[in-house]
């Protein structure tokens, strides 16, 4: 079996059915952030299969290995091409979680679903990447992702600066994406293949066609953060304006452009917890809330709502400046990491949970600074 092209639309198109993220629109590409900037550091895995005690992480994300190669743990036997060679039975879809794919490092996220649309999660997975610039398709990248489902531990009461309390977690853990770090060395068509343990101890497969792009589509790992002059609390009379969330958060204090200007390191996560059509926006800022409680004394916490009136479809200014693409469309939920420097550390798009994104916030709480 070789992967089709053709797979490129039913996956894209299922990016909307799963509802692992959630898009709008915009009249205004977005000022250009990538003009002279080094590419994102990249991970490529290159020679023969090896052997280790530990897969190879980037800020705490598996990274490519060359196919073939084995890791202490590993529920997956030896296969370094498993189109070839078979990974497992059908009945489940893999599906890109997230838009923007591009040239060099990537925090990949993909979604798995069964027959019916509906997301798994709790799988064991390993993802095998093809190059498919020849007609070889040869298999150039291996790993195995790691879970993320935001909301989804033992629920428990959050209490906001202000007293107010509200419940976290508690949701579906089937509502997962699976995260990694990879490399792509250029532009164009790639192939993904999944093998999938699931929960039941099935072994399932399922093939994905990438289209990866030449560069970024919105801010990305190595520029310079944008210096925005977002709203606070002290420019508006009601928090609401700039916060859908009930109750709003505890990330309305500052601006982006003081913080940076201040030399601390910074979170920003962009999301509408109230008008997500993933259900997504919500979880994640409550993840990202819990990590503001556990840092904030060593790095700074901004929520940036997307929508200034969802009514008129008008978006919040630093929203646009930050997400919107050329073509006029958006995505998120997105979280960033900025270092000391003002430059991004690191970043995630989709249902990304903490999990995912404490090693970074970590490392910047440390002083760590991106290095290409």
């Amino acid at each position: 079996m070789r992967i089709s092209r053709t797979l490129l639309g039913g996956g894209v198109a299922l990016l909307g059915t799963i509802g692992l993220a959630c898009g709008g629109s915009g009249s205004e590409p977005r000022a250009s952030a990538t003009t002279g900037a080094s590419a994102p550091a990249a991970v490529t895995a290159v020679g023969s299969p090896v052997s280790l005690d530990a897969p190879l992480l980037v800020h705490g994300l598996p990274a490519c290995l060359p196919p073939g190669s084995t890791v202490a743990g590993s529920p997956f036997a030896v296969n370094a091409d498993p189109i070839t060679n078979g990974g497992g039975a059908a009945g489940i879809s893999l599906v890109p979680a997230a838009g923007d794919i591009h040239k060099g490092g990537n925090n990949l996220v993909l979604g798995i679903t069964d027959v019916s649309g509906q997301p798994i999660g709790n799988a064991k997975v390993r993802l095998t990447f093809y190059d498919l610039s020849t007609n070889a398709q040869k298999p150039f990248c291996q790993l195995e992702p790691v879970a993320s489902a935001p909301g989804t531990e033992e629920a428990f009461v959050h209490v906001h600066e202000g007293g107010v309390q509200h419940t976290h977690g508690g949701e579906n853990a089937d509502r997962a994406a699976y995260y990694s770090h990879v490399a792509f060395p250029k532009a164009g068509s790639y192939g993904v293949a999944a093998e999938a343990i699931l929960a039941d101890g099935s072994h399932r497969m399922a093939t994905l066609l990438l289209q990866v792009a030449e560069a970024p589509a919105v801010p990305t790992i190595g520029e310079p953060a944008l210096r925005s002059d977002n709203l606070t609390k002290a420019d508006v009379t009601d928090i609401r304006e700039i916060d859908s969330g009930d109750p709003p958060n505890d990330m309305h204090d500052l601006k982006i452009k003081d913080v940076i200007a201040a030399g601390r390191p910074l979170v920003i996560v962009f999301s509408t917890p109230a008008y997500c059509t993933s259900a997504f926006c919500g979880p994640v800022n409550q993840e990202v809330e819990v990590l503001h409680d556990r840092y904030k004394d060593q790095v700074d916490f901004i929520h940036i709502e997307i929508w200034q009136d969802r009514t008129t479809s008008t978006l919040n200014p630093t929203a646009r400046e930050w997400l919107i693409r050329a073509d006029g469309g958006l995505t998120e939920p997105f979280v960033y990491v900025i270092d000391k420097n003002g430059v991004i550390f690191d970043r995630w798009e989709g249902p990304v949970a903490q999990n995912i994104m404490e090693e970074s916030v970590k490392e910047v709480a440390a002083g760590a600074t991106y290095k290409p």
